[in-house]
């Protein structure tokens, strides 16, 4: 008999199913359009009822942005973290890809033309930007910016990181990670908070 508590099963479990839901309304979403496809449809290939959808995501865009919250909570973590003598903008960077932890596998850009392509869905995805902007501007204040500065040099970071992800749609071939330093180098030129230390 399982020693394991009920709750970190039934925690599990819970996981898995999510999992599974989400997977199945990406490969829909991606192969017939997010307005075209039905929760019926997602619960169907998930093999659950709509309802079982509808108890882990209130709404149909949550499925794409399950994680909002999360990343959000992990890039000011990782900015939290950094350490005193990283440079503000290396700090930031680091963050960034621990967030997006890009490593974990390739991106042919298909979720962000998906987005592109969806208002609905562009309208949350600013809300996730501008999140990320917030944490941003935390983060420089911390360092010594003055509000003007942080939301300036806050304002450049996450336009440069826009681009590098509009890149990613554009230009599938290239890795996420090198348009991202790209835009990085872009960004050394500006005036910087010193480190901490």
């Amino acid at each position: 008999m399982s020693t394991e508590p009920r709750s970190t099963l039934r925690d599990r479990n819970r996981a898995r199913a999510r999992a599974e839901i989400v997977a199945a309304a990406h490969q829909l979403f991606l192969t017939q359009g997010f307005g075209e496809t039905s929760v019926e449809q997602i619960a169907a290939a998930a093999g659950v009822a709509p309802r079982t959808v509808f108890r882990h995501f209130p709404r149909k865009e949550d499925l794409v942005f399950h994680r909002h919250a999360e990343h959000v909570g992990r890039l000011a973590a990782l900015l939290e973290e950094a350490p005193a003598e990283r440079g503000t903008l290396d700090a930031l960077v680091a963050a960034l890809l621990g967030m997006l932890r890009l490593d974990e596998g390739p991106s042919d850009g298909a979720m962000l033309r998906l987005l592109d392509r969806e208002p609905e869905l562009q309208r949350r995805d600013a809300a996730l930007v501008a999140d990320h902007h917030a944490a941003v501007v935390t983060f420089l204040r911390t360092r010594g910016a003055d509000a003007q500065r942080a939301e300036l040099l806050a304002g450049a970071f996450m336009g440069a990181v826009g681009a590098a992800r509009r890149l990613v749609t554009l230009a599938p071939e290239i890795p996420p990670r090198e348009h991202l330093a790209a835009a990085v180098e872009l960004l050394r030129a500006l005036d910087w908070p010193p480190s901490s230390v």
